[in-house]
């Protein structure tokens, strides 16, 4: 798929290339939103709830250590500390719709170690937001602030949390 997507996108001149960016755009996005809501769908809170500590600990070190790969990666490339950061912060976030998609085509869905993966890209994409405030915040001002940080994650855990309640208690009845 990633190949495909290169080939005949719009910047590689293979001669085969999508023209019409925007709609080209608009399908993607459509594409993504209908992996995750199957996502959605298929991995409900209790199987969440299962694979919670093991999913949440296997999403910790794996950010953490792709972070410093990364980190010391650009550091030996001879980059700055912020480029080096910027591509932890990239190779630590896994993509979740291909990933979906590869498991669907494979048929192991349903299986326990798909449960426990669908588990650790939930909580790297709950990072990868915490993520993207505290990069946004650097590559604005050059420093970090912590307590943004802190208020960012707050807020993602009562917004997750009152759509959580929403869809599990209030939608049913309905």
């Amino acid at each position: 798929y990633i190949i495909a997507g290169v080939i005949v996108g719009p910047h590689t001149p293979t001669g085969i290339s999508v023209s019409d960016l925007p709609n080209v755009q608009v399908w993607a996005e459509l594409g993504v939103i209908s992996l995750m809501f199957a996502l959605g769908l298929e991995f409900t809170f209790h199987k969440l709830a299962r694979v919670g500590v093991t999913a949440a600990g296997t999403a910790s070190v794996e950010v953490l250590l792709m972070m410093a790969i990364g980190f010391g990666a650009g550091r030996l490339l001879g980059w700055s500390n912020i480029d080096s950061l910027f591509l932890g912060g990239i190779l630590s976030i896994s993509s979740t719709t291909i990933i979906i998609k590869a498991f669907d085509e494979l048929g192991v869905k349903g299986r326990r170690f798909a449960e426990i993966v669908f588990g650790v890209l939930i909580v790297e994409d709950l990072a990868a937001i915490l993520l993207l405030v505290a990069f946004s915040t650097i590559g604005t001002s050059s420093s970090f602030s912590g307590l943004q940080l802190v208020f960012t994650a707050l807020k993602l855990v009562l917004i997750v949390g009152s759509w959580f309640l929403i869809g599990y208690f209030l939608i049913p009845a309905f």
